[in-house]
């Protein structure tokens, strides 16, 4: 399995396109033949940015990952998922804590009121101080 990650859609049609060439080369392929091919490889790249939603995780993440491999037969499959993070981006420590009724109910109304998930919330408290 190969993993791309991409920080923007000119990027990937970039990445994209180089590919195709690649491609109609080794297929021989020249004059209305290649401009079909190309304009068919060039709707595929938008549908597969569009079908897995990329937008969305580029505006998000500021990247998207996808993987790419080749199936039993040897096609290639894609797949879109949630972006990993980069190494720089891994949290490394994990904290448990135990807290009461009445606090842990504060603590979950303050992360709902403020859209936050719970080890968000808790790294912004923490940033904080």
């Amino acid at each position: 399995m190969k993993e791309l990650t991409f920080t923007s859609y000119e990027q990937y049609l970039q990445y994209m396109e180089h590919k195709a060439m690649e491609k109609a080369v080794m297929k021989g392929l020249q004059d209305e033949e290649l401009a079909t091919y190309k304009k068919q490889f060039k709707e595929n790249v938008m549908k597969v940015w569009n079908d897995y939603d990329c937008d969305y995780w580029l505006e998000k993440h500021g990247y998207v990952v996808i993987s790419v491999w080749k199936d039993g037969i040897g096609g290639r499959k894609l797949m879109r998922g949630r972006p990993k993070k980069l190494d720089s981006e891994k949290f490394k420590h994990t904290l448990h804590v135990r807290l009461d009724d009445e606090t842990y109910n504060k603590f979950c109304n303050y992360c709902q009121e403020n859209n936050l998930e719970k080890s968000e919330a808790i790294r912004e408290m923490i940033k904080r101080l």
